[in-house]
């Protein structure tokens, strides 16, 4: 049989009126009339063609089938309570499960250490981090949060993006490699030169802006970038330039430790190239559980205030 018609509220107050003790003594506790207490517990018996309660003018009795669904009622009403309550905390207070995931660069520069200070603040948060260069499906991967590069960020419309700003790239190369070849001092004299390309096979274009005397970009020129070597991580491009096989193209933070042991320098420090927006993505801005709302903020506050990022503050947008 059926029992999906079983009005849930009927159950509460059949509950109710076993532990009062009376029809009278559960309405008062329900702040209900006594009439739509007695009417939902004969809807509760049409509704199992069972009777329930023996009723008397001074007392009531439960029959079989009463106590058999008191003690199951009671119980199984006292646990939906806890998982409401729980429910509730989770948008009130930060705790449960978060599951994240960003490029692979990222993690391994940035997150081990945020994401456990993060840990540190909020212990009650469970937090599994997925590095990766695909594109992953928020929703249907059951994903929370997302760091992302580029337009490809933005290709689901039903999502919700907080866009942090734009990620800039310098030149870098070994001493080797200057020692071997020369230091190019102009972007014309670095198109002559071995260029390590990232997604891209013998040329690359990119638009490089000098920096003016305030720090900004001014001027753009657009140059093309050669190269025998072509890679799909930075990670790889920064051993290869360490060891000398060309100039690189990649964000500062990648090979901030490589520049201070003197494994990598900095060239044409006048020019950075403007490359992919970072975002932080989530499925949606409605009824945001406690811990991603706080682990939002974390995030950009962390990210925005890394000096090696030099990220500007940008607003939430849709996806």
């Amino acid at each position: 049989m059926l029992l999906t018609h079983i009005n849930l509220n009927d159950l509460i107050i059949f509950r109710e009126v076993i532990r009062a003790g009376g029809f009278s003594v559960a309405a008062r506790k329900l702040n209900q009339p006594k009439a739509s207490v007695s009417r939902a517990v004969q809807r509760l018996e049409d509704d199992l063609a069972v009777r329930l309660i023996q009723r008397t003018t001074r007392s009531l009795h439960l029959t079989e089938a009463g106590v058999l669904l008191f003690e199951q009622a009671n119980a199984s009403l006292q646990q939906i309570g806890d998982v409401l309550c729980r429910i509730k905390n989770m948008h009130e207070q930060p705790e449960g499960h978060l599951k994240i995931t960003m490029p692979v660069e990222f993690g391994m520069f940035f997150m081990g250490s945020l994401i456990a200070d993060f840990m540190q603040l909020y212990p009650r948060v469970h937090v599994q981090v997925d590095l990766s260069s695909r594109l992953v499906n928020l929703i249907e991967e059951g994903f929370d949060l997302a760091l992302r590069m580029g337009a490809g960020a933005l290709e689901d419309s039903s999502l919700v993006a907080r866009k942090l700003g734009e990620l800039s790239l310098r030149f870098y190369a070994s001493p080797y490699y200057l020692g071997k070849h020369g230091r190019p001092d102009t972007l014309q004299t670095l198109t002559k030169h071995e260029s390590i390309l990232f997604r891209h096979t013998h040329q690359q274009t990119i638009q490089a802006s000098c920096l003016s005397h305030k720090k900004v970009p001014d001027s753009r020129t657009e140059i093309q970038l050669h190269g025998k070597l072509s890679v799909d991580h930075y990670s790889v491009m920064k051993d290869a330039a360490v060891a000398g096989a060309g100039i690189a193209l990649m964000p500062p933070f990648m090979c901030h430790a490589e520049v201070l042991a003197g494994q990598l320098v900095n060239i044409l420090e006048q020019y950075i190239v403007e490359t992919d927006q970072l975002f932080l993505v989530y499925p949606t801005r409605k009824h945001l559980p406690a811990a991603v709302k706080v682990l939002l903020d974390f995030m950009s506050e962390r990210l925005l205030s890394h000096p090696l990022l030099n990220l500007e503050q940008s607003n939430e947008i849709h996806a």
